[in-house]
Order: structure tokens, then C-alpha cells, then sequence
């Protein structure tokens, strides 16, 4: 029986940190046929389903992540970085002949990115889930699914039969379709967005009178909405929260959003009020953005304590 069983993306990031990156105009500057000395670098897993479980087993939960890999040696280093964190991969699927999916990140001097991306296999189908062996958790974390609205409505109706909560953070191209989206929030335990998202689902910008109450209405038990350096907002039927972001000078903010949603669902399942998660939720994002990648800086459950 697992904790939480995250679904989405397994992805191999490649950091690239260099003096001779500049900004300009919020460019990303590179003086063309150049070449750059790296000031740091990391190679290791990305994707939303594996920094949220993760995340989530460093907060001493027992986890699993639902992705596809190909069958190449980019595939190990996903493979491994769950193996070393004690998340379950048994849910894992390999694909034979196919690429595992990779990302270039750029990291500029204030932390911010640029990333470059090459789609393997990443789209998740309804035949790559074992739903038996899926029906064993309490929890789903669901990541994108690249637009697959049919297999995210399977996984939902699937978590309401078997009284399984859902944690939700759309993709863009979930997003898109609203009007196949919006009909499941109802059903969704708790619904992470960052401000652009907001509006894009609810096409209310947020700063508009009716912004809330839009976002409250699609049924969504938590709604958690980041804006970056501005902090985030929580919002359920009782009340709405606000928590600035924890003063740090940031390094890389790949992953903020994934260590936030995973440490907040890790609070309510620790039976905290969601003004403590939210608590946590700030304390994990701020740890990862300081470090480069996004699970260097992952909380422990005795460190998103202290």
C-alpha cells in the first residue's frame, strides 16, 4: 500500500550554469559561435511525477511514480535517482526503441531558466497504467499528462470509485481545454496552479473582481495558486491564505513549483491544517530553488520540521 502514487513525466535534465551568460531585456544572452567555460552542471531526473514522489518519500511517505522511459541510457539515470530516494518503480514502463525524454536548462545569473526540450515518450496511455496495482494508495499526485484528457478523466473517475484523494497540477495543454477540465475539478482533493495557469483556466485575470470566486466555484477542495518571488495564495470554502516566499538567494528555480505541491499534500497527509502545509510548502521551494536541479534541495521530513 503506497502513500501517494505520482503520474506524469519522467524526464532527464541536463543544468548548465555559466559567467558568460547574461541577461538582457529578460533575454537569455549568448554571444553566438562562442564558447563558455560551465561554472556548474548537473545531470539527473526531472519531470513532475518523479520531483514530486520524490519529494514526497523525503518527507518519509512511501511513493511510487506512474512514467515512461525508453529503452536508452538516459533511462538510468531516471531509474536510479528514484532507486536512491526509495520510490517504488515498479510503475515505471520501459519502451523498447524510443527515447527517453531530455531537457537542456540554461540557468541564468538570477536563478531564472531557459529550457530546451526534446519529447520522447513522456505522454502517458491508458494501457501503460496497471490499475490493479494502482488501486494501492491513498493518494494520486497527478502531473501533466501532455493534453490527455481521456486517460486524466479515467484517473480521476478511477480515484473516485476506489475513494483514492487526488492532488492535480495541469499542464499547459490540459489547461487549454478547459471545458473538459473544469467539469473534473469537483473531484479533485487539491488543485496546484501558478498565476499564468490561474488565468488561463478561469480566463479571469487575477487581478479582476470575480477571480476568486471563479476558482472556488469549480469545487476544488484546496486551490493552491504560486506567483513566483510574490509568494502564493490557498484558498478552500472556509478561507484564503497568503504566505510571502522565505528570503534566499536563488540558484535555479527548476522545480519550485513540484517541491511546493508535493510538500503541501505531505502536510495535509500528516493531518496538518493547510495553513501549516502551506507553511511547509514555502519552506521545500525555497530549499530547492537554492540549489542547483529540482531535488537537490528537497526537505526531509525532520528538516521541514525544524
Amino acid at each position: 500500500m503506497y502513500d501517494v502514487i505520482s503520474l506524469g513525466a519522467a524526464t532527464v535534465d541536463i543544468f548548465v550554469k555559466s559567467d558568460g551568460f547574461s541577461l538582457q531585456d529578460d533575454k537569455l544572452a549568448i554571444t553566438y559561435s562562442s564558447k563558455y567555460e560551465m561554472t556548474d552542471s548537473l545531470i539527473c531526473s526531472g519531470g513532475g511525477a518523479t520531483n514530486s514522489s520524490v519529494s514526497l518519500s523525503r518527507l518519509g511517505l512511501k511513493t511510487s511514480c506512474v512514467s515512461l522511459l525508453g529503452n536508452d541510457p538516459l533511462s538510468l539515470y531516471v531509474f536510479n535517482d528514484l532507486k536512491e530516494n526509495n520510490v517504488s518503480t515498479d510503475n515505471l514502463v520501459h519502451l523498447n526503441k524510443e527515447d527517453t525524454d531530455y531537457s537542456v536548462i540554461l540557468v541564468g545569473p538570477d536563478g531564472g531558466r531557459t529550457i530546451v526540450t526534446n519529447r520522447g515518450v513522456s505522454r502517458l496511455e491508458n494501457e501503460n497504467l496497471n490499475w490493479d496495482k494502482i488501486s494501492q494508495t491513498s493518494w494520486f499526485y497527478i502531473t501533466s499528462l501532455e493534453g490527455n484528457l481521456d486517460l486524466l478523466e479515467q484517473i480521476i473517475g478511477f480515484a473516485t470509485e476506489h475513494q483514492i484523494r487526488v492532488a492535480l497540477n495541469p499542464g499547459n495543454r490540459e489547461l487549454m481545454d478547459s471545458k473538459r477540465l473544469i467539469p473534473l475539478l469537483s473531484h479533485v482533493d487539491f488543485l496546484l496552479l501558478n498565476g499564468i495557469e490561474s488565468e488561463t483556466l478561469t480566463g479571469v485575470h487575477v487581478n479582476e473582481g470575480n477571480y476568486w470566486e471563479t476558482l472556488l466555484s469549480y469545487g476544488a477542495k484546496i486551490s493552491a495558486v504560486t506567483n513566483g518571488r510574490q509568494g502564493a495564495y490557498v484558498l478552500t470554502s472556509e478561507e484564503k491564505l497568503y504566505s510571502p516566499i522565505i528570503n534566499t538567494t536563488p540558484v535555479d528555480e527548476t522545480g519550485a513549483g513540484d517541491s511546493f505541491g508535493s510538500a503541501f499534500v505531505g502536510g495535509i497527509i500528516n493531518r496538518l491544517s493547510p495553513a501549516d502545509s502551506l507553511f511547509w510548502a514555502i519552506k521545500n521551494s525555497a530549499s530547492v530553488v537554492s540549489g542547483l536541479g529540482a531535488k537537490t534541495g528537497l526537505l526531509t521530513l525532520a528538516e521541514i520540521k525544524q
